[in-house]
């Protein structure tokens, strides 16, 4: 009880600092790019590992002394804090990366930034914004609220709500309301120098950093007020967390046979794959226009440039019919309340080809295992695979491994030099 009351009071603490200057006191990891107590940024880094934004007032998850009884009661099943569906261990605390006591209210629960946004690379390094594809987000959701209502409490979410969260899988988020019928996926992005970017989500339609991060913060619950009445945090306090959040870098890759990446960039650009995706200079990556097959290549269409993309139209479909949603309309209030910039949209933001490597599966629904796929034509995909365990179906609505076609044509000699270059960004 008394390192709880410490915890807590520590954060209390935070909240209040408005200088961009941290004390040493506060808790951090030891990720291989973090910053260190002495950085400017070291106060942002704490708010990406911790702060839950007050959102832990929502109760979307039990308490945490129910939380932490599940880890000593059920060992096998969920593993050293919730590490079984893939949360990274924090051993400075009892409970793991991403999964925090409130701020505002220590005895509750809540994910931070850093759930989705932190992973253990294949080499072992800790990364910050790196995509946590392992996390199982849904599925740990599901186990702990029926042990909440096996305990005699009332169920936190709807019997729908719980059928999305269950087929979500590893690495995935929930893109629809929940009032939607059918889940609607969306892979966990890398989170590399977003202060660059002109594009932000994978609809494209943020301006820039401070628009994303501030709709991550309305998805929380901060500011939401079809959600509940958790005031949206002030200026100050989100202007440190952008100042960490936007500078984050990507890793170093392994080592790749230079010749072989060479060639690759070479490829790269004979592929007209330069026209969308621009690794030295993210500001360049902005929409590509939806289509349904065939896709236009980049520069076939002068009314698209950056040609047209098929992959799974559920995204750009569910943003098509938001018109008269409830929730759409209190997002519309939030916009222009904290004066956010956003575009509207009529394909899918360009990914981030950095940290390529490290971020598998692939597409913006995670419906690709692996780059060799990916380079394969669009009906030679897997359609059924296992990801961490969970049972991926990509014959389902929401998880269509088709369009991208690109490159699926060039001979296994360009492929492979290709794959070379891709995972030496």
């Amino acid at each position: 009880m008394f390192g709880t009351l410490m915890v807590a009071m520590m954060r209390r603490v935070a909240i209040v600092m408005l200088t961009a200057c941290a004390s040493p006191a506060l808790p951090s990891i030891d990720a291989d790019n973090a910053v260190s107590p002495s950085d400017p940024l070291y106060y942002g880094q704490y708010q990406f590992l911790y702060d839950t934004w007050g959102t832990e007032a929502l109760e979307t998850w039990p308490p945490a002394d129910f939380m932490l009884g599940l880890l000593a009661a059920e060992p096998d099943v969920f593993g050293a804090q919730f590490s079984n569906f893939g949360f990274v261990p924090d051993p400075n605390d009892d409970l793991p990366v991403g999964l925090k006591r409130g701020i505002a209210d220590p005895s509750k629960v809540h994910e931070t930034c850093s759930a989705c946004h932190t992973t253990r690379l294949p080499d072992g390094r800790l990364w910050l914004g790196m995509p946590n594809e392992h996390l199982n987000f849904g599925g740990l959701v599901v186990a702990v609220n029926q042990r909440w209502v096996a305990a005699g409490n009332a169920s936190l979410f709807s019997d729908l709500e719980l059928t999305k969260l269950g087929e979500l899988g590893p690495g995935r988020a929930q893109a629809d309301s929940n009032d939607d019928p059918m889940v609607v996926p969306a892979d966990f992005p890398t989170y590399f120098t977003l202060a660059q970017r002109t594009a932000t989500n994978y609809l494209g339609t943020g301006r820039n950093v401070r628009t994303e991060a501030s709709l991550s913060i309305y998805t929380f619950g901060a500011g939401n007020t079809d959600l509940g009445s958790i005031p949206f945090p002030d200026a100050s306090r989100v202007a440190s967390f952008l100042d960490f959040f936007g500078q984050l870098q990507p890793p170093v890759p392994p080592a790749q046979d230079p010749a072989q990446v060479a060639a690759g960039q070479a490829v790269f650009a004979s592929a007209g794959c330069d026209q969308c995706h621009h690794p030295g200079d993210i500001a360049e990556d902005g929409i590509v226009t939806y289509a349904d097959a065939p896709e236009d290549q980049p520069g076939a269409d002068s009314m698209h440039p950056r040609g047209t993309i098929a992959t799974d139209p559920q995204h750009f479909d569910l943003e098509s019919a938001t018109g008269g949603d409830a929730g759409y309309l209190g997002l519309l209030e939030f916009v222009q309340d904290q004066q956010l910039e956003v575009n509207g949209t009529d394909g899918y933001r360009v990914n981030d080809l950095r940290g390529l490597w490290a971020s598998a599966p692939y597409l913006h629904d995670g419906s690709v295992p692996t780059l060799d796929d990916l380079l394969s034509p669009p009906a030679q995909r897997p359609q059924m695979w296992s990801h961490d365990g969970f049972a991926f179906d990509a014959t389902q609505p929401g998880n269509g491994a088709g369009g991208h076609a690109f490159g699926t044509a060039l001979s296994d000699a360009d492929k492979t030099a290709l794959i070379a270059y891709l995972n030496s960004l």
